[in-house]
Parts: C-alpha cells; sequence; structure tokens
C-alpha cells in the first residue's frame, strides 16, 4: 500500500528490528504522555528482546525509506477472546500527521487483523490526546 506522498506502508519482519527500535525509540521520546511505557523501559532491552515484540505484528509507514509512523497488533490468546486484537504503539511523526499516513496504518492494520478471523478492534488513547480521538 502506498500515499500520494510515496509513503509505504508494510508489516515489519524480524530482520528489520533497527527499523522498528528506531521509530519505536522515537516515538517514546517525542511523545512521552501517549504511552504506558517509557523510553527507559525500552532503551536497554537486548536485540533479542527487541525481535520478540516483532512476534505480533507491528506495521510501518516508510517514506523515502525512513520510518515515519507505526502500529501494532496485539492478538488475544484465549480461545473465547480470539476474535478481538488491540491496537497499541500508535505513532506518526508530527511533520507528516494529517497526510493519511494514519489512516493508510490502520487500513494496513485492520486488514491484517481481518484475515486472521478478528471481529473487534480495541484501543485505549488518553484523555488529553484530542488528535488520537478524533482520528478513531
Amino acid at each position: 500500500m502506498s500515499i500520494e506522498q510515496g509513503a509505504v506502508i508494510r508489516r515489519l519482519p524480524v530482520e528489520d528490528v533497527d527499523v522498528f527500535r528506531r521509530i519505536r525509540l522515537e516515538a517514546l521520546s517525542h511523545e512521552p504522555f501517549s504511552f504506558a511505557s517509557v523510553f527507559s523501559d525500552w532503551a536497554h532491552l537486548s536485540d533479542h528482546e527487541w525481535c520478540q515484540h516483532l512476534d505480533q505484528p507491528v506495521f510501518v509507514a516508510l517514506l523515502s525509506g525512513q520510518p515515519v509512523g507505526m502500529m501494532g497488533l496485539r492478538f488475544e490468546r484465549a480461545r473465547k477472546m480470539a476474535h478481538r486484537a488491540r491496537l497499541v504503539s500508535v505513532y506518526v511523526r508530527k511533520g507528516v500527521r494529517g497526510t493519511g499516513i494514519a489512516t493508510d496504518l490502520l487500513h494496513g492494520v485492520t486488514e491484517h487483523a481481518r484475515n486472521r478471523g478478528v471481529l473487534q478492534l480495541e484501543l485505549a488513547v488518553s484523555a488529553e490526546n484530542s488528535a488520537a480521538i478524533h482520528f478513531y
């Protein structure tokens, strides 16, 4: 998938763990109040721990080959909850907000979830994050 600006949305394979690390740490450092995790929780993870986070889908928006946004998906493991998943780690760099990248990320994630049989997506947004509330 791509948008007019040339951004590409794709799922990150474990081989792209450095791309994930770069955009996740950027998100935590630039928007510390938007996430339950804090930068220091992630900054010292081992390579193995970073790779483990990619066991569940993480989609990235790349603009000119550089990550500018991300959105993760966490599937429920319990059989009775398998129809549900959570959106996590949603971030788009300030300079490209309002360009449709978040919408394209959400489309890619929801399509992936639908293909896995998910019927219900859940998310949590800080009450102070009016832009995110408006987006969803």
